[in-house]
């Protein structure tokens, strides 16, 4: 898998992925997302002790290994320069030698920018296409 290697400096958003609460409620978060809302840390979150974020470039290859079975997810938009501002992001190397940022933190509502909705299209079995909509939407940005 090759991922794209960012440098922390040219980056403008990171991208926390939810599961959708259609294929686990536990990750239900309310919709217009209060300033005070804590995300629900997944379980791999919770043992590692960060947050994983993927910038733009780096979501096709997370979503298609981790969330591959998944129909929809949620994705998160944070302004980079602001969440590491006030929060300790580390850029640390995934098992696939690129480094991705993660947070050292509680993940709340204040630091997301934006959230969408990315669904799979009929007959699709990756996240290509629909992060290509996202991004000719203009939602989608490095």
């Amino acid at each position: 898998m090759s991922e794209k290697q960012p440098a922390p400096s040219t980056i403008n958003y990171v991208y926390k992925i939810v599961t959708a609460s259609s294929v686990n409620p536990r990750y239900t978060f309310p919709r217009p997302i209060p300033a005070s809302h804590v995300f629900a840390l997944s379980e791999l979150e919770a043992n590692d002790g960060f947050i994983h974020l993927s910038t733009a470039g780096q979501l096709s290859g997370t979503l298609n290994r981790f969330f591959k079975d998944d129909p929809q997810v949620v994705l998160l938009k944070c302004d980079y320069k602001r969440l590491s501002g006030w929060k300790v992001v580390k850029w640390e190397p995934a098992s696939n030698g690129a480094n991705f940022p993660h947070l050292y933190a509680q993940l709340e509502g204040e630091n997301v920018e934006s959230f969408k909705d990315l669904v799979k299209g009929q007959g699709e079995t990756s996240w290509d296409a629909a992060l290509q909509r996202a991004r000719q939407e203009g939602w989608l940005q490095d």
